[in-house]
């Protein structure tokens, strides 16, 4: 089963986003190498070959392996998804753009590839794009790691400058997930940056608990502190 990674080590940057929302469908793709699992049929055995390539950033072979896939499904949304993801890491963005276009055009119920739609129009700097695409992304109930989608969601609308509805969409990421670490970060940002030190200190306190220490936290801490006179 497709996994989100669960903490990585920055938070607030946009390839940092991106690089959490395009590790969504890579991760728990590749196993231990290039292979594929016994009795899938051609195409897939063709994706899971290709996404096993994407990971290790050996492009050319991932393409190869894409295009195979392809001949034999030409409107597969996980591989045409798979395919705009080589192309964004050669790129080639309009095409990146195209083939994520044509996978959600071939499944509009694939969160994966919404997901990671998101993640390339936010590291373009295309954020009412990319908040669009998450909010229907966070419909799908059903979705493993929702909680972090909303994490995502309420970053892209901080950026957007839109704090209400950021702090509306972190809260529900902590209601799904009272574990899911970004939310609290994220969301001690945001009160920071409203004059809300105390909620802002909570927040970060949540998130030490969970996550431990890193040098954003210790950072976004010491601000607090001098904004509060400490």
């Amino acid at each position: 089963m497709i996994r989100l990674h669960p903490l990585l080590e920055r938070w607030t940057s946009r390839p940092f986003l991106a690089a959490v929302l395009s590790a969504a469908w890579l991760s728990g793709c590749a196993g231990q190498g290039p292979q594929t699992q016994s009795g899938a049929n051609p195409a897939d055995a063709y994706t899971q070959l290709g996404v096993a390539y994407l990971e290790r950033d050996n492009l050319p072979r991932a393409r190869g392996a894409l295009n195979r896939a392809l001949e034999i499904a030409p409107d597969d949304a996980e591989t045409l998804q798979a395919m705009a993801m080589v192309h964004q890491r050669q790129g080639e963005q309009r095409l990146a753009d195209d083939y994520f276009r044509r996978a959600l055009e071939s499944n509009p119920d694939s969160t994966r590839a919404r997901n990671n739609y998101a993640a390339y129009l936010y590291e373009h700097g295309r954020l009412a794009e990319a908040c669009s695409q998450l909010e229907l992304a966070t419909r799908d109930t059903q979705y493993d790691n929702r909680a972090q989608l909303f994490a995502n969601l309420g970053q892209c609308q901080r950026d957007m400058g839109d704090t209400s509805a950021a702090r509306a969409s972190l809260e529900r990421a902590q209601a799904i997930d009272a574990r899911s670490p970004r939310s609290y970060f994220t969301l001690a940002q945001l009160e920071y940056s409203q004059g809300n030190y105390l909620r802002a200190w909570e927040q970060l306190q949540v998130f030490k608990r969970l996550a431990g220490t890193t040098t954003e936290s210790q950072s976004l801490a010491e601000q607090i502190a001098t904004a509060r006179g400490e």
